[in-house]
């Protein structure tokens, strides 16, 4: 699937914004980059996004898009009716397929958490070890809609880490993403024992290194388990404007088109000609400048302290976020 064509009005902070996608590399540069990236989750239902403040709701609220799913373009709209965002499907015969829609987008809340990178993903290095957790079994049983539960499962697991050859984060310092025997990412500095200090850069790298490899374990495991799932298009943000000019992020990002999915970078503006060189002139990207977004009010105004809502469609409502169950075996 990928979405052709998007249209966002009185989200937020945007009043109007409207962009063409390709079905390949795409980079939107804006400013609100936050409202982009809950806009096109919600289109693509899924529900591993944060609620969104009730501020952002309001009566004239829209956003729309014509997606393309198993060879039939789909209009999508959500409005808000009384305060809360609704998803409407239709057809080219103007038929309401809704549920048939979502029913079709309706992976297990792990595939979902796989397709987002928010940029800072402080337990995304423990993904595959709690999968190998027998104290998280339930836990993970409900997310993946019993996957886990199999020895299928478990034996591509334990494979795919073994198998892991490190790689590397700053060739300049040597600094290299690995798996150790728990099944967690770690980084290692050959020769070196002693406590590692990243920057800013090595830190996004490496948790966009451990996104991308948990991207891969589950198109490995779906092409292995022939599921036949929707392949949603990725969803990156808070990443291109956090590194370094001298970043070299290219290997990585033919990586991601190697997933063969649409793909989806939210970034603050930086100018065509440094994107182009962290993603490669060749790389067929799509790049759209931030000049149709207007602010309808001041940033500090959207972001008060109260209630936040999440769209009541397909999974959407209070599932748990993927870093939960992490956060409170950390904790403890």
């Amino acid at each position: 699937m990928f979405i052709q064509h998007i249209t966002v009005e009185n989200f937020g902070a945007i009043r109007h914004y409207d962009t063409d996608l390709r079905q390949g590399l795409n980079v939107l540069e804006s400013r609100y980059t936050t409202e982009l990236y809950e806009a096109i989750a919600f289109l693509v239902c899924n529900d591993q996004v944060p609620g969104i403040p009730e501020q952002w709701l309001r009566d004239d609220l829209r956003i729309s898009a014509t997606i393309c799913l198993e060879d039939t373009v789909y209009t999508v709209c959500i409005r808000s009716i009384l305060g809360r965002p609704q998803m409407i499907v239709t057809d080219p015969t103007g038929a309401d397929t809704t549920e048939q829609y979502q029913y079709a987008l309706s992976h297990c809340e792990e595939q979902n958490g796989a397709e987002l990178f928010g940029g800072w993903e402080p337990y995304i290095h423990l993904r595959l070890c709690d999968y190998c957790d027998w104290d998280a079994r339930d836990f993970f049983s409900d997310r993946t809609d019993r996957l886990t539960d199999t020895k299928t499962f478990h034996r591509y697991l334990l494979g795919y880490i073994r198998s892991f050859v490190p790689e590397p984060i700053n060739s300049k310092k040597n600094y290299l993403a690995a798996i150790n025997q728990h099944g967690e990412f770690e980084v290692i500095l050959p020769g070196f024992d002693g406590e590692i200090h990243l920057s800013e850069t090595e830190k996004r790298l490496f948790y966009y290194i451990c996104f991308l490899n948990v991207a891969e374990f589950w198109a490995g495991f779906e092409a292995m388990r022939d599921l036949h799932h929707e392949q949603k298009p990725l969803l990156i943000q808070d990443f291109l404007e956090f590194l370094d000019e001298g970043a070299d992020i290219s290997s990585l990002i033919t990586r991601t088109q190697n997933l063969q999915r649409q793909i989806i970078i939210l970034t603050s503006p930086l100018g065509e000609e440094l994107i182009k060189k962290w993603v490669g002139e060749n790389n067929g990207i799509f790049l759209k400048s931030c000049s149709a977004i207007c602010s309808l009010q001041p940033r500090s105004q959207l972001y008060p302290a109260g209630k936040a809502v999440t769209l009541a469609v397909g999974r959407f409502g209070g599932s748990p976020s993927p870093t939960d169950y992490s956060a409170n075996r950390k904790a403890g």
